[in-house]
């Protein structure tokens, strides 16, 4: 997803937190953004059933430089981190495609 504008970089990461794929910057530590996203979705997945809002499809960290989206894939979360002023509703399609394809590829 790094050619679409305003995209820093993905992960695919495993439930339990391992990466299975990345291209991030180099200032970005991978391993603790698979391991955070894992736990972010994680409980995001309990919080979403506890509010009958279940299944989950989507998470998004917003901050004043970023944001981060995740998404579930199956076996797998995927995680897009981009820009403040990202065009979210074309990130969101192509997420939705990507994220089918990882959930095959993984299931």
């Amino acid at each position: 997803m790094e050619g679409f504008n305003g995209v820093n970089g993905s992960l695919v990461v495993g439930k339990d937190g391992l990466i299975i794929e990345s291209e991030v910057p180099g200032d970005i530590d991978a391993e603790l953004v698979a391991a955070m996203a894992s736990a972010v979705f994680g409980t995001a997945e309990r919080s979403a059933e506890e509010i009958k809002h279940e299944p989950l499809e989507q998470v998004m960290i917003e901050g004043k430089r970023g944001k981060t989206l995740m998404i579930d894939a199956g076996e797998g979360i995927l995680v897009v981190i981009t820009d403040v002023d990202v065009n979210l509703g074309m990130i969101r399609i192509e997420m939705k495609r990507s994220s089918e394809r990882v959930s095959d590829l993984l299931g």
